[in-house]
């Protein structure tokens, strides 16, 4: 089964814990605690031999691997291992329909998440201030995001028409394609695709459901056919001189509307306009050609006009494109009746800590006064006397 659109939840490898130990020599002890493994990323990559999403299996929450924790002797935790997704070029990454990636080059790489942060142990913790720590850090934890991909069949011609212009008869005609045809609306439901037959250009051929009035607003099955015109370097209007609803000029223009009110650079891609049925009617458009799929009449025809006017080396529309590195928030402050609660990845970079009690708390709040955080809580209106809470740490604030 054909799969162009699919939703997955992913996370990254946990970040593995520091360690807290000691190497007594002769004289003294020194810290020798190894530093934990960074989790995995997760991270799409672009397999040009893919033809769809079908091989992802959209019900699973996917999960990069942990970093171990480190241990005593300086040995350090091993990273876990990247969680890598592959996907056919033409893909789209997307976060609450907003567009982090466009992926289009053969082994071209995002990652989605990075893999969570290792924990320190005492030996990478020692410095001037505290020159033998007691104390280590916590790995960090899965972070976890919701994505959609959604993928545009790479073509070299897209055949759009109305339901019934006699869009499958054609790419069979015109290609080694199986198409399955039938007399009603909405025969196909998925794009066929197909290597034009009797050229040495061997362009591949994407014969794509009907499009209605309003498809580029949803309507049918809109955005989900319209959005395999935008890898594709010709397109053929096959229009029906036989439809009821609309002459041969309205079809044309109903097409070239909601293909261009869907992406207006489409109409940078060059066309072809095919009247089809000619078995049946010979009305006739300018600049148009009249064939008859279902028994063959002019398909050479076709062929030779499509093998002018082709250009190879024409580029398409798009090309990689690629934002940051998605993360969870760094930091959230709720207020509550002079409660300030703070959570996130920046205030358990603060808290996470284990070892000697009263050397945690030392550090803690260490790094909570040298950090930006006072200076985000007095932007917040924080008074002397309210109570700030680091995740399971409550205290009063004083300035």
């Amino acid at each position: 089964m054909f799969v162009d659109e699919i939703k997955l939840s992913v996370q990254s490898g946990a970040g593995g814990s520091g360690s807290v130990s000691f190497k007594k020599t002769s004289s003294k002890s020194s810290p020798s605690g190894g530093s934990g493994g960074q989790g995995g990323s997760v991270i799409i990559t672009v397999n040009e031999e893919l033809n769809d999403l079908s091989h992802i299996i959209s019900n699973s929450s996917l999960k990069a691997e942990n970093g171990t924790d480190g241990n005593k002797n300086f040995q350090n935790g091993k990273k876990g291992k990247d969680l890598i997704i592959e996907v056919p070029k033409g893909t789209k990454i997307k976060v609450d329909n907003e567009v982090y990636a466009d992926l289009h080059e053969n082994k071209s790489s995002f990652i989605v998440l990075e893999g969570s942060k290792a924990g320190r142990g005492n030996y990478d913790l020692i410095s001037k201030r505290v020159p033998n720590p007691q104390f280590c850090e916590h790995g960090e934890k899965r972070n976890k995001i919701e994505i959609k991909l959604t993928y545009s069949i790479y073509s070299d011609l897209v055949i759009v028409g109305l339901p019934n212009a006699g869009k499958s008869t054609l790419i069979t005609k015109l290609t080694n394609s199986k198409a399955q045809i039938a007399d009603y609306e909405f025969t196909t439901t998925s794009p066929n695709l197909g290597i034009l037959n009797n050229s040495d250009l061997k362009l591949k051929i994407c014969d794509l459901p009907g499009l209605i009035k309003g498809a580029s607003d949803g309507v049918g099955m809109g955005e989900r056919i319209l959005r395999h015109i935008r890898n594709t370097k010709l397109i053929v209007y096959l229009l029906d001189p036989l439809n009821q609803s609309y002459s041969l000029g309205d079809q044309v223009n109903l097409l070239e509307k909601e293909i261009i009110e869907y992406d207006q650079n489409f109409s940078k891609i060059p066309t072809i306009k095919v009247i089809n049925k000619l078995d049946k009617s010979e009305i006739s458009i300018n600049d148009s050609i009249n064939i008859s799929a279902q028994t063959g009449l002019n398909i050479e025809m076709l062929i030779q006009n499509i093998v002018e006017i082709f250009q190879p080396d024409k580029r398409r529309l798009y090309g990689d494109f690629q934002k940051i590195t998605l993360q969870k928030d760094d930091l959230i402050i709720n207020q509550d009746h002079g409660k300030y609660i703070c959570t996130g990845r920046f205030v358990e970079s603060i808290i996470g800590l284990s070892g000697n009690k009263d050397e945690v708390i030392n550090e803690i709040f260490y790094r909570y006064e040298n950090s930006y955080l006072p200076n985000k809580l007095e932007e917040l209106g924080v008074i002397d006397g309210d109570t700030i809470m680091l995740g399971n740490l409550e205290f009063e604030y004083k300035k």
